[in-house]
């Protein structure tokens, strides 16, 4: 495998970098055919006064956890880990008995990807010219929290399962399941009774499909 990784980036050059989250512990792994930069767990944002971070951006999977992964500097002074200060992660899913980060790895493509949103409940296919082969397919995310807008041409609007609380929230004693708005790409055409409030182990019959896709290349592809 890294054989083939490095003569895909000597033959073909940089191309799209990416952050891939498994919301899960397992060890992750970069699709057949890109290079694996590194690997880490999934960040959604560092601390109360900064932004959300778009899950596909690399630097939402940082190479260590670190529950407040902040230095506060104010003049000639800096503060490390403040009493009250708060990070948030993405949760790893298979162990609900334990409140842990999702791991997650960056990765080079060297070839476009492109994101397809079903709206329905069917997995999409890829447009003509482009392969789904090693990638991944999952559930539209569109926002997290007020102001995490996620673009739905980003990777990280497609993540591979659906959960109505995907968030953790850490200071620098513990770290909580916390319930933060989440949005998500609805399925087209739901009338108005279906869009009544469901309980969370139905709602992914509510939530768009998608699919990752990349531009196809045989010389590329093993």
């Amino acid at each position: 495998k890294q054989w083939y990784q490095r003569r895909v980036r000597a033959d073909y050059g940089y191309g799209n970098v990416f952050a891939m989250h498994i919301q899960s512990q397992s060890s992750p792994q970069c699709p057949i055919g890109t290079y694996e930069l590194w690997d880490g767990y999934s960040l959604v944002k560092a601390f109360d006064g900064s932004g959300y971070i778009d899950l596909s951006d690399p630097g939402s999977c940082m190479q260590q956890f670190d529950p407040v992964p902040n230095v506060l500097c104010k003049g000639r002074k800096c503060k490390l880990n403040g009493k009250n200060w708060k990070s948030t992660w993405l949760w790893d899913r298979e162990n609900e008995s334990k409140v842990m980060a999702s791991r997650c790895c960056v990765c080079e493509s060297a070839k476009t990807l492109l994101v397809v949103h079903s709206q329905n409940q069917t997995v999409p296919s890829c447009p003509t010219g482009y392969t789904s082969q090693h990638f991944w397919a999952g559930y539209s995310f569109i926002s997290t929290g007020q102001s995490g807008r996620v673009s739905l041409s980003s990777v990280g609007s497609c993540l591979p399962y659906f959960d109505s609380a995907p968030f953790i929230e850490c200071t620098k004693r513990s770290c909580k399941k916390i319930k933060m708005n989440n949005v998500w790409l609805s399925v087209a055409g739901i009338t108005d009774a279906d869009k009544e409030t469901v309980d969370s182990t139905n709602a992914s019959q509510m939530i768009s499909r998608c699919r990752v896709c990349a531009l196809y290349t045989p010389s590329l592809w093993p």
